[in-house]
């Protein structure tokens, strides 16, 4: 379970990006300190995405809802782990 999710806690990032470039260009957010604002959200690619990211929220911008994502494919991924050791375990005592 540790490889799982080292690989995406490290790809999660990417996951970030990919979701701020499809989104809608004008949302609203809580800022830290209370307020609620509308963000207008133009992003020309990748590489500009990345760099408005860490500018305006820091290194922590790219692991927003992390820790939701991580307990909603905790589950899934169990599932599959225990299958898949139950079919190794009976595959092999046949």
């Amino acid at each position: 379970m540790h490889a799982f999710s080292a690989a995406s806690t490290v790809t999660y990032p990417l996951q970030v990006i990919k979701a701020r470039l499809q989104q809608r260009s004008e949302v609203v957010e809580l800022t830290s300190e209370g307020e609620v604002r509308v963000v207008k959200r133009e992003y020309s690619g990748l590489v500009d995405a990345s760099k408005r990211i860490f500018q305006r929220e820091g290194p922590s911008g790219f692991f927003k809802g992390c820790l939701p994502n991580a307990v909603r494919v905790a589950p899934s991924a169990s599932v599959t782990f225990v299958v898949y050791e139950f079919v190794v375990d009976f595959l092999s005592n046949s």
